[in-house]
């Protein structure tokens, strides 16, 4: 069987020094210390940015209102007497089916 060559990559260690730069399992006599975990704080953002974005949020709004194209009083008065119409419509045909269904299920139970 032939031994070839390994090529290394120009950012890899040789097998050697990657041995002799792995920490050593410390033995029952030695002390280790341990590195104290960064600790990370919450920090509250600025309330300054808040009110900002709250202001940004209004003006925005606004604009968009004004793109609005609000109905008059004929299509309003015409849309609430739709809705009204549907309403009894559909009161009417519930009222009549749970007449129906609690006839029927009296004359089921006897």
């Amino acid at each position: 069987m032939k031994k070839t060559k390994v090529k290394e990559k120009s950012g890899d260690k040789p097998q050697e020094a990657v041995a002799k730069d792995m920490p050593k399992k410390p033995g029952k006599s030695q002390i280790v210390k341990l590195k104290p975990k960064k600790s990370t704080k919450f920090a509250w953002p600025a309330v300054a940015d808040y009110w900002q974005k709250s202001v940004q949020f209004i003006k925005e709004a606004w604009i968009e209102l004004k793109k609005v194209t609000w109905p008059g009083q004929k299509e309003t008065v015409g849309a609430t007497g739709v809705v009204l119409a549907l309403v009894i419509l559909v009161a009417f045909y519930l009222g009549l089916v749970d007449m129906a269904l609690s006839r029927l299920v009296k004359y089921l139970m006897g």
